[in-house]
């Protein structure tokens, strides 16, 4: 389910992709809530602590410091929270949890012998699920069947996708330094890749072994991928100077999203299966300050006035089929008209 980061990346090539109008969505609400209640997260501290996955169910995982300042994971459930461990235990120890499906699987990475490992938390117990030659791996995203999806290095040391199922991981053969941000329950696999962490960044669909780039060389992410193959995320237009513009892609082709009054960026974080979309964008030309929105049937719906404060845009996470939203330190759950 994944998870936004602000994309402002500088490349030189021109944009080439088709855009059409967004198509309709899968059926779902009829209209948007009008407002949504906070419900804080409570117990999970820290100045590193942070919620980045929700599902249906409403548990929500993470991380969060513990009383000496160690990252461990969490699962956060009717109030509660719950330490989900570690690999090994020790001055060293970390551990992070990036998705949780239907299942209440968990996936993230935890360390072992000072190396970062992408694990599986299920059913109480903590799986390793390996890595691609150098000992290092992480994982970001799950989907209901225990496929996952994440990066691992190679004995070279490169930086490359993976999907583990089965008990076994491979590498995604995507190229380049290539970070999995989700997996839907068809197996269809976005994300992004390029030359490094810090260079031009390529938006691609994998599925079955077939990689598909969605923007046509123009740098880009997609973040999210519902089970209708509605992908969100984000590339970089540069009619007049970069800037980020929140998307959706469906059957090959682009849509752009648009964006909130007085702003001219944004990007998506998350989609449904009902087809809505989460994301923020600024409310000023180039301005840095945000807010969060939602996006429907063509129409993007600003969330400040409903109840989500602007200083929480800068962390939108995700969004189930029950309408509720996971937004910096909160689940915000719709307030429905009686």
């Amino acid at each position: 389910m994944t998870r936004l980061t602000r994309i402002l990346m500088a490349a030189t090539c021109a944009l080439v992709a088709t855009v059409a109008s967004a198509g309709p969505a899968a059926a779902g609400p009829a209209t948007l809530p009008g407002r949504y209640r906070a419900v804080p997260l409570t117990g999970v501290t820290g100045e590193r602590a942070g919620a980045y996955a929700m599902n249906d169910s409403g548990q929500v995982v993470g991380q969060f410091e513990t009383a000496d300042q160690v990252l461990h994971a969490f699962r956060w459930q009717h109030g509660r929270m719950t330490d989900l461990g570690v690999l090994e235990a020790g001055p060293d120890e970390r551990a992070m949890a990036r998705d949780v499906n239907a299942r209440g699987d968990v996936v993230g990475s935890s360390d072992r012998g000072g190396r970062q490992r992408a694990v599986l938390w299920r059913r109480g117990h903590l799986i390793d699920l390996g890595d691609l030659g150098s000992g290092s791996s992480y994982a970001s995203a799950v989907n209901d069947r225990g496929q996952v999806v994440g990066t691992s290095w190679t004995a070279r040391g490169e930086p490359r996708g993976f999907i583990w199922q089965h008990g076994r991981m491979r590498d995604l053969g995507v190229g380049g330094y290539t970070q999995p941000l989700d997996i839907n329950n068809r197996g269809q696999v976005v994300g992004w890749s390029g030359r490094g962490a810090d260079g031009p960044q390529h938006a691609f669909l994998w599925q079955r072994g077939k990689v598909t780039w969605l923007a046509a060389g123009t740098p880009s992410r997609a973040t999210a991928i519902n089970d209708r193959g509605e992908v969100a995320g984000s590339v970089t237009d540069w009619t007049s100077e970069p800037i980020s513009r929140a998307v959706r892609w469906h059957h090959g082709t682009m849509s752009y999203l648009g964006s909130l009054p007085g702003g001219n960026a944004g990007g998506a974080a998350a989609i449904n299966e009902h087809g809505v979309i989460l994301g923020s964008g600024n409310i000023a030309p180039y301005s840095l300050e945000e807010h969060a929105f939602l996006y429907r049937h063509g129409t993007m719906r600003d969330l400040t006035p409903a109840g989500v404060p602007a200083e929480a845009a800068s962390a939108v996470r995700d969004l189930n089929n029950r309408g509720e939203l996971l937004i910096g330190a909160a689940v915000y759950v719709p307030v429905r008209r009686r």
